[in-house]
Protein backbone atom coordinates (compact mmCIF):
# COMPACT_ATOMS: atom_id res chain seq x y z
CA UNK A 1 0.00 0.00 0.00
CA UNK A 2 2.87 2.59 0.97
CA UNK A 3 4.37 2.04 -2.64
CA UNK A 4 0.99 2.84 -4.35
CA UNK A 5 1.09 6.02 -2.33
CA UNK A 6 4.54 6.86 -3.19
CA UNK A 7 4.65 6.07 -6.56
CA UNK A 8 1.14 5.96 -8.51
CA UNK A 9 0.70 10.05 -7.40
CA UNK A 10 3.79 10.75 -8.86
CA UNK A 11 3.23 8.45 -12.22
CA UNK A 12 -0.42 10.04 -12.40
CA UNK A 13 1.81 13.62 -12.28
CA UNK A 14 4.16 12.45 -15.17
CA UNK A 15 1.34 10.83 -17.36
CA UNK A 16 -0.62 14.21 -17.27
CA UNK A 17 2.51 16.49 -18.40
CA UNK A 18 1.79 18.06 -21.69
CA UNK A 19 5.00 17.00 -23.37
CA UNK A 20 4.13 13.24 -22.28
CA UNK A 21 0.93 13.14 -23.77
CA UNK A 22 2.34 14.50 -27.05
CA UNK A 23 3.62 10.92 -27.44
CA UNK A 24 0.55 8.90 -28.63
CA UNK A 25 -3.05 7.98 -27.66
CA UNK A 26 -1.80 5.38 -25.39
CA UNK A 27 -0.59 7.34 -22.89
CA UNK A 28 -3.09 9.75 -22.75
CA UNK A 29 -5.30 5.71 -21.93
CA UNK A 30 -3.14 5.21 -19.45
CA UNK A 31 -3.71 9.16 -17.57
CA UNK A 32 -7.62 7.63 -17.50
CA UNK A 33 -6.33 4.10 -16.29
CA UNK A 34 -4.43 5.82 -13.64
CA UNK A 35 -7.59 7.76 -12.30
CA UNK A 36 -8.87 4.07 -11.98
CA UNK A 37 -5.72 3.27 -9.88
CA UNK A 38 -5.77 5.85 -7.60
CA UNK A 39 -9.25 5.68 -6.83
CA UNK A 40 -9.00 3.25 -4.54
CA UNK A 41 -6.37 4.55 -2.52
CA UNK A 42 -8.12 7.56 -2.04
CA UNK A 43 -11.13 5.52 -0.89
CA UNK A 44 -9.06 3.64 1.73
CA UNK A 45 -7.51 6.88 2.96
CA UNK A 46 -10.97 8.36 3.30
CA UNK A 47 -11.98 5.45 5.22
CA UNK A 48 -9.44 5.51 7.73
CA UNK A 49 -10.08 8.94 8.42
CA UNK A 50 -13.66 7.76 9.31
CA UNK A 51 -12.88 4.81 11.39
CA UNK A 52 -10.57 7.49 13.56
CA UNK A 53 -13.53 9.53 13.99
CA UNK A 54 -15.44 6.32 15.20
CA UNK A 55 -12.80 5.64 17.67
CA UNK A 56 -12.21 9.70 18.93
CA UNK A 57 -16.16 9.37 19.36
CA UNK A 58 -15.58 5.84 21.07
CA UNK A 59 -13.07 7.09 23.87
CA UNK A 60 -15.13 9.91 24.68
CA UNK A 61 -17.84 7.85 26.05
CA UNK A 62 -15.44 5.68 28.15
CA UNK A 63 -12.97 5.98 30.87
CA UNK A 64 -9.75 4.41 30.01
CA UNK A 65 -9.37 2.82 33.54
CA UNK A 66 -12.50 1.16 32.72
CA UNK A 67 -12.18 -0.17 29.05
CA UNK A 68 -11.66 -4.29 28.75
CA UNK A 69 -11.40 -6.13 25.27
CA UNK A 70 -14.50 -6.49 23.36
CA UNK A 71 -16.01 -9.71 22.93
CA UNK A 72 -15.48 -10.36 18.58
CA UNK A 73 -19.58 -11.41 18.36
CA UNK A 74 -20.58 -7.79 19.37
CA UNK A 75 -17.52 -5.72 17.86
CA UNK A 76 -17.41 -7.62 14.74
CA UNK A 77 -20.96 -7.10 14.03
CA UNK A 78 -20.55 -3.31 14.52
CA UNK A 79 -17.90 -2.65 12.66
CA UNK A 80 -19.17 -4.63 9.52
CA UNK A 81 -22.48 -2.49 10.19
CA UNK A 82 -20.45 1.10 10.38
CA UNK A 83 -19.50 0.76 6.85
CA UNK A 84 -22.62 1.00 5.88
CA UNK A 85 -24.45 4.01 7.57
CA UNK A 86 -24.35 7.63 7.60
CA UNK A 87 -21.29 8.71 9.76
CA UNK A 88 -23.29 11.61 11.51
CA UNK A 89 -26.36 9.59 11.08
CA UNK A 90 -28.70 8.21 14.31
CA UNK A 91 -27.70 4.81 13.27
CA UNK A 92 -23.82 4.91 13.58
CA UNK A 93 -24.52 6.38 16.90
CA UNK A 94 -26.33 3.37 17.94
CA UNK A 95 -23.74 1.19 16.89
CA UNK A 96 -20.96 3.18 18.61
CA UNK A 97 -22.97 3.05 21.74
CA UNK A 98 -23.29 -0.39 21.91
CA UNK A 99 -19.71 -1.05 21.09
CA UNK A 100 -18.89 1.56 24.35
CA UNK A 101 -20.93 -0.94 26.33
CA UNK A 102 -19.24 -3.46 25.27
CA UNK A 103 -15.46 -2.13 25.81
CA UNK A 104 -16.96 -0.75 29.45
CA UNK A 105 -16.28 -2.95 32.62
CA UNK A 106 -19.35 -1.54 34.28
CA UNK A 107 -21.35 -1.94 31.49
CA UNK A 108 -20.45 -4.55 29.48
CA UNK A 109 -23.55 -6.43 31.07
CA UNK A 110 -25.68 -4.45 28.96
CA UNK A 111 -24.09 -5.36 25.83
CA UNK A 112 -26.23 -8.02 24.18
CA UNK A 113 -25.08 -9.51 20.92
CA UNK A 114 -28.17 -9.37 19.07
CA UNK A 115 -28.35 -5.84 19.16
CA UNK A 116 -25.75 -5.16 16.07
CA UNK A 117 -27.81 -7.42 14.23
CA UNK A 118 -30.94 -5.60 15.31
CA UNK A 119 -29.18 -2.34 14.91
CA UNK A 120 -28.71 -3.04 10.99
CA UNK A 121 -32.40 -3.93 10.34
CA UNK A 122 -33.44 -0.07 11.34
CA UNK A 123 -33.68 2.35 9.44
CA UNK A 124 -32.53 5.71 10.43
CA UNK A 125 -36.59 6.79 11.03
CA UNK A 126 -37.08 3.72 13.33
CA UNK A 127 -33.90 4.69 15.10
CA UNK A 128 -35.55 8.19 15.74
CA UNK A 129 -39.10 6.47 16.89
CA UNK A 130 -36.83 4.47 19.60
CA UNK A 131 -34.83 7.14 20.47
CA UNK A 132 -38.45 9.51 21.27
CA UNK A 133 -39.47 6.29 23.18
CA UNK A 134 -37.12 6.19 25.36
CA UNK A 135 -37.68 9.76 27.21
CA UNK A 136 -41.80 8.89 27.17
CA UNK A 137 -44.89 7.01 25.66
CA UNK A 138 -47.40 8.47 23.57
CA UNK A 139 -51.21 8.24 22.81
CA UNK A 140 -52.54 7.05 20.18
CA UNK A 141 -56.48 6.74 19.43
CA UNK A 142 -58.19 5.16 16.40
CA UNK A 143 -61.97 4.55 15.79
CA UNK A 144 -63.04 1.21 14.69
CA UNK A 145 -66.09 0.62 12.49
CA UNK A 146 -68.74 -2.23 14.06
CA UNK A 147 -69.64 -4.63 10.92
CA UNK A 148 -73.22 -5.86 11.49
CA UNK A 149 -72.53 -9.09 9.42
CA UNK A 150 -68.97 -10.62 11.26
CA UNK A 151 -69.31 -8.36 14.24
CA UNK A 152 -65.80 -6.74 14.11
CA UNK A 153 -64.43 -4.16 14.45
CA UNK A 154 -63.03 -3.29 11.07
CA UNK A 155 -61.39 -0.99 9.49
CA UNK A 156 -59.56 1.10 12.04
CA UNK A 157 -58.76 4.68 11.52
CA UNK A 158 -56.77 6.68 12.77
CA UNK A 159 -58.08 9.83 14.78
CA UNK A 160 -55.56 11.01 17.11
CA UNK A 161 -51.06 10.31 17.29
CA UNK A 162 -49.30 12.43 19.74
CA UNK A 163 -46.24 11.10 18.20
CA UNK A 164 -44.74 13.94 16.30
CA UNK A 165 -44.50 12.05 13.36
CA UNK A 166 -43.86 15.29 11.58
CA UNK A 167 -40.16 14.54 11.96
CA UNK A 168 -39.76 11.39 10.16
CA UNK A 169 -38.56 11.20 6.89
CA UNK A 170 -41.50 8.96 5.88
CA UNK A 171 -44.05 10.13 8.22
CA UNK A 172 -46.53 7.93 5.94
CA UNK A 173 -44.81 4.77 7.09
CA UNK A 174 -45.38 5.15 10.53
CA UNK A 175 -47.61 2.28 10.80
CA UNK A 176 -45.47 -0.16 9.16
CA UNK A 177 -42.53 0.98 11.46
CA UNK A 178 -44.46 0.37 14.24
CA UNK A 179 -45.52 -3.12 13.15
CA UNK A 180 -41.13 -3.69 11.86
CA UNK A 181 -40.57 -2.44 15.75
CA UNK A 182 -42.83 -5.13 17.01
CA UNK A 183 -41.76 -8.01 15.01
CA UNK A 184 -38.27 -7.14 16.50
CA UNK A 185 -39.80 -6.96 20.31
CA UNK A 186 -38.61 -3.62 20.12
CA UNK A 187 -41.76 -1.36 20.66
CA UNK A 188 -45.44 -1.70 20.09
CA UNK A 189 -48.69 -0.80 20.25
CA UNK A 190 -51.12 -1.50 22.95
CA UNK A 191 -54.82 -0.88 23.86
CA UNK A 192 -55.16 0.80 27.27
CA UNK A 193 -58.18 0.27 28.71
CA UNK A 194 -61.45 -0.67 27.56
CA UNK A 195 -63.05 0.33 24.06
CA UNK A 196 -65.94 3.06 23.91
CA UNK A 197 -68.72 2.25 21.83
CA UNK A 198 -70.31 4.48 19.63
CA UNK A 199 -74.05 4.73 19.16
CA UNK A 200 -76.41 5.72 16.43
CA UNK A 201 -80.15 6.04 15.67
CA UNK A 202 -82.91 5.62 17.71
CA UNK A 203 -83.56 3.55 19.17
CA UNK A 204 -79.56 3.61 19.43
CA UNK A 205 -77.32 0.98 18.52
CA UNK A 206 -73.66 0.38 18.42
CA UNK A 207 -71.74 1.58 14.80
CA UNK A 208 -68.11 1.15 16.24
CA UNK A 209 -66.09 1.56 19.24
CA UNK A 210 -63.20 4.40 19.90
CA UNK A 211 -59.95 3.09 21.26
CA UNK A 212 -57.00 4.43 22.85
CA UNK A 213 -53.82 2.53 23.17
CA UNK A 214 -50.15 3.65 23.79
CA UNK A 215 -46.87 3.45 21.84
CA UNK A 216 -44.56 2.36 23.95
CA UNK A 217 -41.03 0.21 24.18
CA UNK A 218 -41.60 -3.80 24.89
CA UNK A 219 -39.41 -4.91 27.90
CA UNK A 220 -36.84 -5.85 25.60
CA UNK A 221 -36.87 -2.79 23.70
CA UNK A 222 -35.94 -0.94 27.19
CA UNK A 223 -33.21 -3.05 27.46
CA UNK A 224 -31.95 -1.90 23.79
CA UNK A 225 -32.49 1.58 24.48
CA UNK A 226 -30.53 1.66 27.43
CA UNK A 227 -27.53 0.02 25.58
CA UNK A 228 -28.10 1.58 22.21
CA UNK A 229 -30.38 4.90 21.98
CA UNK A 230 -28.22 7.59 23.07
CA UNK A 231 -30.23 10.10 25.71
CA UNK A 232 -29.31 13.64 24.02
CA UNK A 233 -31.39 14.26 20.51
CA UNK A 234 -28.61 15.78 17.25
CA UNK A 235 -30.54 18.16 15.30
CA UNK A 236 -29.15 16.35 11.82
CA UNK A 237 -30.94 12.99 12.87
CA UNK A 238 -33.96 14.83 12.05
CA UNK A 239 -33.66 18.02 9.76
CA UNK A 240 -30.56 16.51 8.30
CA UNK A 241 -32.39 12.94 7.08
CA UNK A 242 -35.51 15.43 5.62
CA UNK A 243 -32.77 17.55 4.09
CA UNK A 244 -31.36 14.71 2.43
CA UNK A 245 -35.04 13.59 1.08
CA UNK A 246 -36.64 17.23 0.39
CA UNK A 247 -39.40 15.54 -2.01
CA UNK A 248 -40.96 13.55 1.49
CA UNK A 249 -41.24 16.68 3.70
Amino acid sequence: MTWMKEVLPKLYRDLAKPATREVGEALANAVKVARFVLAPVDYLAAQHQRWERYLERLAAKVLEERRIEAHPQIAGPVFAGLEYVEETGINAELFINLLARAIDRERVSEAHPAFAQIISQLSPDEALILFRLKQRSYVFRQHAVLRPDSFTFEPRTTTYNEFPVQELVFPANFGLYMDHLHSLNLAGIWQDGNSEPTMEGTPPRQTGANIKSIITLESFGKMFAQACVPDDLNPEWVEGEKDANPHDK
